[in-house]
């Protein structure tokens, strides 16, 4: 019954955001004036409509919907404990002497037989 109501709900929710998405690309894009305001960080465009105010653009993002199911549908992680399993200790008498630079392993082509 479980598989069941997260079908629908997966088949609703591409319905829902594929007929949002074909509204906004069928969108006139007359709604305003692209206004381009070169600031000291970068770019930014405001649309101006015909009245003279600014118009808020809106994107839709179907992206969204993965974060809101992954919030809610995922199951909850238990967070397991550092625990030390081993330990390697090195013996007293161990000197540690560093490795001298690699030297170039370069060599020529292969010889022609």
């Amino acid at each position: 019954m479980l598989r069941l109501i997260n079908a629908l709900f997966l088949s609703l929710t591409l319905g829902i955001t594929s007929v949002s998405m074909a509204v906004a690309r069928g969108q006139t894009p007359d709604i305003g004036t692209d206004i381009v305001i070169c600031t000291g960080v970068g770019i930014t465009t405001i649309t101006i409509g015909p009245d003279g105010e600014p118009v808020k653009k809106i994107h839709l993002c179907p992206d969204g919907i993965s974060l809101f199911t992954a919030a809610f549908v995922t199951p909850q992680v238990t967070v397991v404990p550092n625990v030390m399993v081993w330990r390697l200790v090195l013996p007293a008498d161990t000197i540690l002497l560093s490795r001298d630079a690699p030297s170039p392993a370069a060599r020529g082509p292969p010889l022609a037989v």
